[in-house]
Formats: structure tokens, sequence, C-alpha cells
């Protein structure tokens, strides 16, 4: 069974949890880009061939990511990367760029994208016949070719401090990445492939933050209550919880994944939300 939400909905983050808490059996993860003209997610491979191989064993949920203003303030993959791993960054952020598998709402492992569909079907099915007799293993014979070795994906920014257990990382077994082990340090990758998908790198599934964003736009001054959604008969601890919800969303840490234009839209937002909640609460406090 597949499932696609998208980044414009703005239940995507409410939803994605719903799809893993309620999901029995094994279940697929991932982020893909989706724009005009391109095919439907579940239509494109990898993920077809998994539903057609695979689909009575495995769910999928394809979270796309549209790459319009509406949505790019939401993140709900780096959210359900946050609540899996808690307590390393590093881990977290492995969970949302590649492909997640989960079995029963609990992680078992990640594979990472190796760039085409050929490849990164080979070690999917790799690490599902880990997790189940029922998938059998790829041919060794096609194993995607091997490359200089390379770490696994980290983060951004890292803790300021992680216990001895906390340190612990992800160590990759080919494609796919199984916890309570250091990393090796080294992994498998695979030259281009001429076979039937080597045409849809188009419409390949790369990491978050690789958009290209519009220029940031020169604000235009709004009323304050608009700016913070509310009426100005709203009582001051409701406005107050709504300017602390609105302002946690452009929080750094939110942002920190994307390209340097939306930082810079991030704060451009910030300034304006912080200007009309001084508006707001000197004039509900009676201070104006």
């Amino acid at each position: 069974m597949q499932s696609v939400l998208f980044f414009s909905d703005k239940q995507v983050r409410e939803a994605l949890f719903a799809r893993v808490d309620g999901t029995r059996g094994l279940l697929l993860v991932t982020g893909v880009r989706h724009g005009p003209g391109m095919r439907l997610p579940g239509a494109r491979e990898p993920f077809a061939t998994l539903e057609r191989l695979h689909g009575d064993v495995l769910s999928q949920v394809l979270v796309a990511d549209e790459g319009t203003t509406e949505g790019m303030w939401r993140d709900p993959l780096g959210d359900l990367g946050d609540r899996l791993y808690p307590a390393s960054r590093d881990d977290a952020y492995a969970a949302s760029t590649g492909y997640l598998l989960l079995e029963d709402g609990r992680p078992r492992a990640v594979v990472r994208k190796h760039g085409t569909p050929v490849e990164d079907l080979w070690f999917l099915q790799e690490a599902l016949s880990r997790l189940t007799p029922r998938v059998p293993p790829p041919d060794p014979e096609r194993r995607p070719g091997r490359r200089r070795p390379e770490p696994a994906p980290r983060s951004p920014r890292r803790p300021a401090s992680m216990g001895p257990q906390q340190e612990e990382e992800f160590a990759w077994e080919g494609g796919a990445r199984r916890p309570g082990a250091r990393d090796s340090g080294t992994r498998s990758t695979g030259a281009r492939d001429t076979g039937p998908w080597a045409s849809s790198d188009d419409e390949a599934t790369p990491p978050r933050g690789t958009r290209v964003p519009p220029p940031p736009p020169r604000p235009a001054v709004r009323d304050a209550w608009t700016v913070l959604g509310i009426s100005r008969d709203t009582p001051l601890d409701e406005a107050r919880r709504a300017f602390r919800t609105l302002i946690s969303q452009y929080h750094p840490d939110k942002v920190a994944h994307l390209a340097p234009e939306f930082h810079a839209l991030a704060e451009l937002r910030t300034r304006e939300i912080l200007d009309a909640w001084e508006t707001v609460e000197r004039a509900l406090t009676g201070e104006g």
C-alpha cells in the first residue's frame, strides 16, 4: 500500500506521524521531489517496483516536496527524525534524508539515497531481506560497483554535549544503516546504470534542502494582529501563545537544513513577528 503526503498540506506532519504510528509491519518512509509534469511519486522508481514485488509485505509513505513557498517552512521528515532519535542529531538527520524502514512504528534501518533508482532499489531490497524472509536478497552479481569510501551523512550541527551511549552511531552495511555500532566509514555506491530507469534521474529523490528558493521579497508593512493571526479582542494569554507558536516555526534549527536564501527569509519573517508582538503586547497591556 502506498500513501503520498504533500508539504503544502498544513497537516502533513500530523498525517505522517499518524501513518507511522498506525502502520503494522514494515513501512518505508522517504521524501521525494514533485513538480508540474512529473509523474506521481508512487509511479516512479524504485517505489513502483517495490509495490509490485513486495506490496504485500511493505507499506510506503512518500512525502512530496513541491518546492513551493506554501510548504517551504514545513519539515515533516525532519520532525519525524527528531521524534525517533531525540538523543542523536546525526541519526535523526540520516533518517530524514534517506529511506527510513520501520517495523510496527519502530525504526529498523536507513538506506542511503545513492542517486539512481537502480542503485537505490538494490540496497532497499538488501535491507528488506535482512528484516523479513518474505523478501529475497537481490542478486549479488548486480550489486552496484564500489567507489571511494565515503562517511555516513551528518547533520549540520551536533548537540552541545552527548553521553557515551548517545555518541554511538549507526554503521553502514552496504546501503543500510543499523543502530548500536560505530560508523565503519565505508559504504557501497554504484556507477550509473543504463537500465530501464536510467532516464529517471530528474525524478530521483535528493536530500532535503536542494530546492532553488525564490529571492527574498521585500517585506511589506502589515497590521500587527494580522501578522500574528489573531483578532484585536484576543486576550493577552491567548495572544502570547499564538506568538510563541508562530515564532517557533522560524527557529534556526527548523531551517538549518535549508539553503542560505531560506535563512534570509526566516530572519525577515522572524523580525516581522517580533515587531508585531511588541506592538500587540503594548496595546494589550496598556503600555502604548
